[in-house]
C-alpha cells in the first residue's frame, strides 16, 4: 500500500485575510488565494510582508503550507498560529528560503486555531502567485493495480492545405495519475469531505503523490463507485496537474 494525499480547502478563502500595505495596481492580494498560480500579487516596494487569516469563530484544523511562484529567495519566513492575534506561536522552525522555487511545510500533526499568518523578511519588490494553507486527507493506493503516472502534452497537431503536419504547443506538458482503491467507510467519510470543499469537483487543490511530489491539480473524473458490500467498494482516483 502506498498513500496519498489530498488538500482540498484553502483558508485563506472565506475568512478575513489582511496583508500589510498596499498591493500594486491590477495584481491585489485576493490573486494570493483565486486557485490559480497564473497570476501574481505583487507590490512595488521593499519592505516586510505580513499575511494574516482570521478564521473567527468555527476554526478549521490546519497542517499544510504551499507557497507558489513568489521571489523569497534568501528571506526569512515564518508560518505562525495564534488563538488571540497578538500572541503568536510558530508551526514550523522559522526559516530562510534558498530559493524561488515551491515552497512545502507539513505538520505531524494538525492544528486548530483561530489565526495564522505567514511573514516575510524585509523583501524588495515582492511578487506571489499563491498561498494555500490545508489539511490533508489520506488514502491508501492498492499496488496490486500498478498507480499509473502519464505525462500529457499540451499541444495541438494540424495538417496544412498541402497536407504537412505541424503543432502549436500551447503550453507545457502535464502529469496526469490514477490510482486504484478498496474503500471503507473512513474513506468514503474523507472522498465526501474532499468533495464538498472543492465544489462538486470544480475547483483544484494539492495533492501530495506516492512519491511524495505535491502538485497543484484536479480531478480527471469523478470516482465511479463499484460496491462489494454495503459498506465497502473499489474506485479509480484520477487526477490532472494544473499548470495556472
Amino acid at each position: 500500500m502506498a498513500k496519498i494525499t489530498i488538500f482540498p480547502f484553502n483558508l485563506l478563502e472565506n475568512n478575513t485575510v489582511t496583508v500589510s500595505g498596499t498591493p500594486d495596481s491590477g495584481f491585489p492580494e485576493e490573486r494570493l488565494f483565486d486557485r490559480s498560480t497564473a497570476f501574481y500579487w505583487k507590490r512595488t516596494v521593499t519592505e516586510a510582508i505580513t499575511i494574516e487569516i482570521n478564521q473567527g469563530s468555527d476554526a478549521l484544523a490546519i497542517d499544510f503550507l504551499a507557497i507558489e511562484k513568489h521571489n523569497f529567495n534568501g528571506r526569512l519566513l515564518q508560518w505562525q498560529y495564534s488563538s488571540n492575534g497578538s500572541a503568536w506561536t510558530s508551526a514550523v522552525t522559522d526559516w530562510t528560503q534558498s530559493n524561488n522555487n515551491q515552497i512545502i511545510k507539513v505538520l505531524t500533526t494538525p492544528l486548530t486555531y483561530q489565526y495564522w499568518r505567514l511573514n516575510i523578511d524585509s523583501c524588495v519588490n515582492p511578487q506571489c502567485s499563491e498561498i494555500f494553507m490545508s489539511k490533508g486527507y489520506e488514502f491508501k493506493a492498492n499496488f496490486e493495480e500498478s498507480p499509473k503516472i502519464r505525462p500529457e502534452d499540451n499541444v495541438v497537431w494540424q495538417d496544412s492545405v498541402g497536407g504537412v503536419e505541424y503543432s502549436v504547443k500551447l503550453g507545457e506538458a502535464r502529469d496526469t495519475w490514477e490510482y486504484s482503491v478498496y474503500a471503507d467507510l473512513t474513506f468514503k467519510n474523507s472522498l465526501a469531505s474532499v468533495v464538498s470543499y472543492i465544489d462538486d469537483y470544480s475547483i483544484p487543490f494539492y495533492i501530495k503523490d506516492h512519491e511524495n511530489v505535491y502538485k497543484f491539480a484536479r480531478f480527471l473524473s469523478p470516482p465511479e463507485k463499484d460496491y462489494a458490500t454495503d459498506q465497502t467498494f473499489f474506485t479509480t482516483l484520477s487526477f490532472k496537474e494544473m499548470l495556472g
